[in-house]
């Protein structure tokens, strides 16, 4: 009996604490010429996934779980059935781009590496990002220039896809017009403070003339305050104290009114009817829509076929063989 360790430690900063888990897996009945590391997992046509490389995905899979989600093994099990599912999918999506021409060109895959760099504050935050993921650059890399390629693959497929009627349009706009329904709504700037004295000295500012904007960013004990104290478009039952603000008119103020965050002051800026949106006005967002589903609609088809007309290995006893313990440090 052989036995392979991985050991990696996770922190997830919900649970204040560091531990250990290991990924892996014990293998039985080896050739001696045959490294059980180097036993195939999938293979897809001559592309193959190998063990180690196998336990590898899985332990990075799992870095940002809780112990508690390691432990279980339907959660280990899905990622297990994520990592195959993928290593199938993008190994059917590189075939059939290089056979029909389709590829990620240099400056795609740069432009796209320097949008999520700067999300980042700099270089090393990002790579110290990766690094947390259990990945390498190089790796990162290859993985976002697969994605680009998955979504160029889909461009391609989808390019002689017809656009949905009019007809089409308006039958799901008709079956879905809850959903295009925004309700009464009001908007407020207030003022929120710790003590009752302290608001019955803003309501004699206010009837003084003062603008409760500039009162709001003196004196106000809610973040809103630094914006003038306006909290912007609000429902009714967003919070009890505000329910009165739908009887109100634009431009009127409210008494003091307590709540569990202090003592409010606020004024109707702005009032909302209750709507439904036209079709006129969602008839863009609708075509995307229905758009996107024959996409994907199309995709699903393509890769079955491409599964059906490939050759796809899965060794169900090795992958079950992985499996994950954890421990404290």
């Amino acid at each position: 009996m052989i036995k392979s360790i991985w050991k990696f430690r996770i922190f997830n900063p919900a649970f204040l604490l560091a531990g250990f888990f290991c990924v892996s897996y014990l293998s039985g009945c080896f050739e001696r010429s045959v490294d059980p590391e180097e036993q195939i997992v999938v293979k897809v046509n001559e592309e193959t996934l190998n063990l180690k490389d196998f336990a590898e995905q899985l332990a990075n899979q799992l870095r940002g779980l809780d112990a508690l989600t390691v432990k279980d093994k339907s959660a280990v099990d899905r990622e297990k059935r994520t990592i195959i599912r993928d290593f199938i999918t993008n190994s059917l999506t590189k075939k059939w781009a290089k056979e029909n021409n389709v590829f990620v060109r240099k400056e795609q895959l740069e432009a796209k590496i320097d949008s999520i760099r700067s999300i980042y504050p700099d270089d090393l935050a990002f790579r110290r990002a990766l690094a947390t993921q259990g990945l390498k650059f190089e790796d990162w890399r290859e993985k976002l220039r697969v994605s680009l390629l998955q979504e160029l693959v889909v461009l391609e497929l989808s390019k002689n896809i017809e656009d949905p009627s009019k007809e089409e349009l308006l039958t799901y706009y008709n079956h879905h017009k809850e959903t295009y329904k925004f309700p009464e709504q009001v908007r407020l700037s207030q003022i929120v403070l710790e003590t009752e004295a302290n608001a019955k000295q803003i309501v004699e500012e206010l009837k003084k003339g003062k603008k409760i904007d500039h009162l709001a960013k003196s004196f106000s004990t809610t973040p809103e305050g630094a914006n003038g104290g306006d909290i912007g478009w609000v429902e009714r039952g967003t919070l009890d104290v505000f329910d009165k603000a739908f009887n109100m008119k634009v431009g009127h103020r409210s008494d003091i009114i307590k709540s569990p965050y202090g003592y409010h002051i606020y004024q109707v800026t702005g009032k909302r009817k209750e709507r439904k949106l036209s079709f006129q006005e969602v008839r863009p967002k609708i075509a995307r829509l229905l758009r996107e589903k024959r996409e994907q609609a199309l995709y699903a088809s393509w890769l079955e076929l491409q599964i059906r007309t490939s050759r796809v290995f899965k060794d169900e006893e090795l992958i079950e063989t992985v499996s994950v313990v954890t421990r404290k440090e």
